[in-house]
């Protein structure tokens, strides 16, 4: 497998959490023609519809495994829990523990399990809260939402009616991000002969009309997969116009974009960065910096492939990866000024200490930025805080129009969903 490939692979799906599919081939037991999928007997968390998928995914399993069972043999944690609030401390509070034994924090992979994982929605119990590890009863349809019994179904069934279209919907959208162990994504091998950028087309569905993809008139669900990673190219494209002038903009040869606090999400979505050379078609070389502590190995560049036609034309991408905040970045010697500086979702009211300086750093320098938001509320908190430190700010907490259209399910509150890159506030320098 590639690297991409080994990371898509410890990635899980809500089916592949819930249990209700297989948690190495990420097959249904319907897929596979068996009556059920059957559980690894120390966590009780993972299902498997082989043996030989089970031994397949031990290497990534075994040590979360061993932390769950002995979180398990701890009883105390097991205090009962039967309203949101209380879920979530334990929640925490368990996560906490299972950190102990693996002498580390535990991995966004791991954390994802442990938040999504099966419970009634009515008294908040778990399989490991009932007698006997009782297995908790699925919807039918969606078989990621569960009650512990049919008497709580008769009480949430009406509440779930309403919503049980949109989990659908959710797990449609990762069956295809997950097809064959990658991510769909679309940027298209043409350049924006017509300059009409900028500005960009109203919408989604003028995108796609644009970039002359026939299948693509109508978002459906294959486009809303596609929206989730080609949000990250529109949304700067979308702000460059704010911040450049058309003429500026098309005359470019070179450009570079600093992405901030990035993580998987960017890394996974590299190659739809490409569109920006498609949409600017004069760029020779498009330089993608991703500056972030979850970054893999520091390096300074690495090529990237392009489509046919840019290679023939010999533009380039180049990509480079460093581990660290951005201040420390941008006082170092590989420091280069960018084009503009993006942060994609990165919660500021959530490390609102650690942000600080990276915020002043490019005060100080006047570069163009623009930050993303899950929320409305998220950004209205972002703009607040960005005032409170002296910010120019230019569009503040404004929903994105290229915000992703696929929805995920919020890990620690009840039947909520949330967008990626749904609002955005772009600012430059000091007010």
């Amino acid at each position: 497998m590639t690297s991409k490939e080994l990371e898509l692979q410890k990635r899980k799906t809500y089916l592949q959490i819930s249990g209700t599919a297989c948690s190495n081939c990420r097959k249904t037991s319907r897929d596979v023609g068996v009556e059920s999928l059957f559980r690894c007997s120390r966590c009780r968390m993972s299902a498997y519809c082989s043996k030989s998928c089970q031994k397949e995914d031990f290497s990534n399993h075994k040590h979360f495994c061993a932390a769950v069972e002995e979180l398990h043999n701890f009883e105390e944690a097991w205090y009962s829990c039967n309203e949101e609030s209380e879920w979530n401390k334990r929640q925490i509070y368990h996560m906490q523990l299972l950190s102990a034994p693996l002498d580390r924090e535990l991995s966004s992979y791991e954390r994802n399990a442990w938040l999504y994982q099966p419970k009634c929605h009515v008294c908040f119990r778990t399989s490991k809260d009932l007698q006997n590890y009782q297995p908790l009863i699925p919807c039918s349809q969606c078989l990621i939402i569960f009650c512990c019994s049919q008497e709580h179904w008769t009480q949430h069934r009406e509440k779930h009616q309403t919503l049980c279209k949109t989990y659908q919907l959710m797990i449609n959208c990762e069956r295809i991000r997950y097809q064959d162990t990658s991510e769909t994504l679309w940027a298209p091998e043409e350049w924006d002969e017509s300059a009409i950028y900028p500005p960009l087309p109203k919408d989604w569905n003028g995108y796609f009309k644009w970039r002359k993809n026939s299948q693509f008139i109508q978002l459906d669900t294959l486009c809303r997969v596609i929206t989730n990673s080609l949000s990250l190219p529109l949304t700067i494209l979308s702000a460059l116009e704010r911040f450049y002038t058309r003429h500026n903009l098309r005359s470019l040869e070179e450009m570079v974009i600093h992405i901030i606090g990035a993580s998987q999400y960017e890394i996974l979505a590299l190659m739809t960065f490409e569109e920006i050379m498609h949409v600017l078609p004069n760029i020779k070389i498009l330089r993608i910096i991703l500056i972030g502590l979850e970054m893999p190995q520091q390096n300074s560049g690495i090529p990237l492939s392009c489509c046919s036609r840019c290679t023939e034309a010999n533009r380039k991408r180049i990509c480079a990866f460093y581990p660290m905040s951005y201040h420390e970045y941008g006082h170092s010697s590989n420091y280069t000024t960018p084009h503009i500086t993006v942060g994609f979702n990165i919660e500021l009211e959530e490390n609102t200490e650690l942000w600080e300086p990276t915020i002043e750093f490019l005060l100080e320098k006047e570069v163009p930025c623009i930050l993303t938001s899950y929320s409305k509320e998220e950004a209205i908190q972002d703009v607040k805080i960005l005032k409170s430190w002296g910010t120019k700010i230019l569009v503040g907490a404004k929903e994105n129009k290229w915000g992703s259209t696929m929805p995920l399910l919020e890990p620690q509150k009840v039947d909520k969903f949330y967008h990626n890159n749904f609002f955005k506030t772009l600012f430059q320098g000091r007010s």
